[in-house]
């Protein structure tokens, strides 16, 4: 699926909810599961990931290993100590049944294809069964990988990560569908703005823009230089002490002006992935 012809896909099609205590988390109001309207008929359970399905899929399926692999991909790019908790991943057979369990537990929410939700007590990935499937899982699933190994995570940050691994991409190779829409946004004079990302702290505040803006702060940081790169783990991996430095503030530490070096990354990058293939 092509996320961004226009961003408007990212921000209608998935989402993100943390009711929780942590501060930066949003509220919503949650009604209690009834074990009536989920999904059940088949279950598979590995080391970190239980799925409920109305779909039948085998332990081996490439979707279930797709996911494992999507875990020890986030630990080695992200450095990160994975935590021990399990997600849980309801997935529903029709979008009639999907939807109606939304509006019975979480009303109000707009109608997107996948939900991660996150609590105390449970990390739970809900989502219905599509021709999206496998882009909605990576993307939700990062989700769940990186809250069941950290205290926290700041939204944009969270999305931004869940947009870098959502397609099964090169490592380091930059999603053609955001440079684009990037690209022609900055023509029309839109600049990166770190500072105000970092002041995001409810999914309902980020708009379609900001998924992708995100994304590329993410992927450019990433693999930039090793300077940029160890600024972004140390500040993921080290929660108590982000709040000490915003990451915003630690970049301009390495240079005079990150926003003009992600607009010029977004702009060649651009251009290099418009120059038709020779061969």
């Amino acid at each position: 699926m092509n996320r961004l012809n226009s961003v408007q896909l990212v921000f209608t099609m998935v989402g993100c909810l943390c009711f929780c205590l942590q501060a930066g988390c949003s509220s919503s109001t949650f009604r209690g599961n009834n074990d009536d309207d989920i999904p059940g008929k088949y279950r598979i359970k590995t080391d970190h990931v239980i799925l409920h399905s109305d779909v039948k899929l085998d332990t081996d399926d490439p979707l279930i290993r797709e996911l494992k692999e999507l875990r020890r991909q986030i630990a080695r790019t992200l450095e990160l100590e994975l935590g021990e908790k399990q997600v849980e991943v309801f997935m529903f057979k029709d979008e009639a049944s999907y939807h109606r369990f939304l509006a019975n537990h979480f009303p109000g929410l707009p109608p997107r294809r996948a939900y991660f939700v996150g609590t105390s007590r449970k990390l739970a990935i809900y989502t219905v069964w599509t021709e999206q499937i496998r882009e909605d899982l990576r993307h939700e699933f990062t989700h769940g990988v990186l809250h069941a190994s950290l205290p926290s995570v700041p939204l944009w940050l969270d999305e931004g990560f869940a947009e870098y691994f959502e397609l099964p991409t090169v490592p380091g190779v930059p999603r053609d569908d955001y440079l684009t829409e990037l690209a022609r946004l900055q023509q029309n004079g839109w600049k990166p703005n770190l500072r105000r990302l970092e002041q995001l702290d409810a999914v309902g505040e980020m708009q379609r823009l900001d998924y992708a803006e995100s994304w590329a702060w993410v992927h450019w940081m990433l693999h930039n230089n090793p300077q940029t790169r160890t600024s972004l783990l140390d500040y993921l991996n080290y929660p108590d002490r982000a709040d000490a430095m915003p990451l915003s503030r630690r970049l301009n530490l390495l240079m005079p002006s990150p926003e003009q070096a992600l607009a010029r990354w977004i702009a060649q990058s651009n251009s290099r992935s418009q120059i038709p293939d020779q061969n």
